[in-house]
C-alpha cells in the first residue's frame, strides 16, 4: 500500500473543486427554468462538468497500462484475468459506465418536444 503524503485537502482538492462546481450548476439548474436559454445552459453544464468529475475521480483511483496519467498499480496478481481487468481497468470503467448512460438515455426518450398523438 502506498504511503499518503500531505493533508486530505491537498490530496483531493480538485475532486472537491469539480464536486462543488457540479453541485453548483445543479441548484442553478433546480431554481431556474429548464425551458429558457439559462435553463438549458445550466443543463449542458451539469452534463459537462459531471465528465469531469467522472474524468478525475476515475484516473485517480483507475489504472489503463501504458497512461502516463493513470496512478502506477500497487499490488500485482497472480492470474492473467486479474492482471488484465487490472491492467485495463480504467477503459472498463469508462466502457460499462458509458453503456450504462446510452440506455439511460433512450430509456427516458426526448422531452423537448411534445409527445405525438398516436391517433
Amino acid at each position: 500500500m502506498r504511503k499518503r503524503t500531505g493533508s486530505f485537502l491537498q490530496n483531493h482538492s480538485l475532486s472537491l473543486a469539480a464536486i462543488g462546481i457540479v453541485l453548483m450548476w445543479i441548484v442553478l439548474y433546480r431554481f431556474g427554468d429548464p425551458k429558457s436559454h439559462w435553463g438549458s445552459f445550466f443543463g449542458n453544464a451539469i452534463a459537462d462538468w459531471t465528465g469531469v468529475v467522472v474524468t478525475v475521480i476515475a484516473t485517480k483511483h483507475l489504472y489503463e497500462m501504458g497512461s502516463a496519467e493513470s496512478r502506477q498499480p500497487s499490488r500485482i496478481f497472480v492470474g492473467k484475468f486479474a492482471e488484465t481487468i487490472r491492467d485495463h481497468s480504467l477503459t472498463i470503467f469508462l466502457v460499462l459506465t458509458g453503456a450504462a448512460w446510452i440506455v439511460l438515455y433512450v430509456r427516458i426518450g426526448d422531452s423537448s418536444f411534445p409527445p405525438r398523438s398516436t391517433v
